[in-house]
């Protein structure tokens, strides 16, 4: 959250990449979850699902794949903003639900949190998370209910996959899996929903390269996975074919060369004219 605020660079759920709309969905879940089992004293169950969300929603899936878009993409990019306004709103959300059990640990966080100015000067002082904290105002129902049910389908895509990344790295092919690049053939629906998100793909297997191709019917979904194409981008660690096209940033890829631009532009100028190291 480095630079974030919430004042002027929180985005409507709308203006959202669907990943940050599908964790904030599932975050909104949880908070229900929370605050049932609250009223029931079912703390037990309270501390096992934070785990598990901390360790499995959030470490294992959503920061794994976020990571890149956070540390490549220009502060000004909606990218980095939509991720940023995700990561507020569930970080401002665990900490009140986390307020009854972990009283010092959650108020000291709550200090180190970007602060509205209508914020409560304690955790302790904040109500529990309902939905709308975490969504804010959702104009379109259907669209968010079809974003949960795309990416709830994408994530079982997601773990297919890494199996056979796995092995490719059980057998020495790659040593990560931004080395590899990944062909997913299916047909109906599952092509449709596929090819949909075909640019998020990539982003979301954590690999350099994606294609999805229509299968012969009746045929399952099927994974080939080999060695990426190209060369490494010494910035953002993904192959590609276009590495060293760019005069002014050889080592880069093609997206990483098009964000530098922007981030040179961003630049505070010094009182010389020249721009800071």
């Amino acid at each position: 959250l480095h630079g974030f605020s919430p004042a002027s660079g929180l985005l409507a759920f709308e203006q959202l990449e669907p990943l940050d709309q599908y964790m904030l969905l599932r975050t909104a879940d949880l908070a229900s979850e929370i605050r049932t089992w609250y009223d029931q004293m079912l703390f037990h169950r309270i501390y096992q699902r934070l785990n598990e969300f901390f360790a499995v929603d959030l470490s294992a899936q959503y920061f794994d794949i976020l990571k890149d878009r956070l540390y490549t993409f220009p502060r000004s990019s909606r990218e980095r903003q939509s991720a940023q306004t995700a990561l507020w709103r569930i970080g401002e959300a665990l900490l009140r639900l986390l307020a009854p059990i972990l009283s010092f640990t959650a108020d000291e966080a709550w200090q180190f949190m970007p602060a509205m100015l209508s914020r409560p000067e304690s955790v302790h002082l904040a109500m529990l998370p309902n939905a709308s904290d975490l969504t804010g105002e959702i104009r379109d129902r259907e669209q968010a209910a079809q974003v949960r049910t795309d990416w709830d389908y994408l994530f079982t895509v997601r773990e297919l996959a890494l199996r056979q990344l796995e092995a490719l790295r059980n057998d020495k092919t790659i040593k990560a899996n931004l080395e590899a690049r990944v062909t997913i053939t299916a047909v109906g629906d599952d092509y449709k929903r596929l090819a949909l998100y075909a640019d998020k793909l990539a982003a979301l297997l954590v690999v350099s390269q994606v294609e999805v191709r229509p299968g012969a019917e009746g045929s399952p979904i099927a994974f080939e996975v080999g060695r990426a194409e190209g060369a490494k981008c010494e910035r953002c660690w993904n192959f590609s074919t276009h590495v060293g096209e760019d005069a002014t940033y050889p080592t880069v890829c093609e997206r990483c060369s098009a964000n530098l631009v922007v981030i040179q532009a961003e630049q505070p100028v010094t009182a010389s004219g020249s721009d800071r190291p």
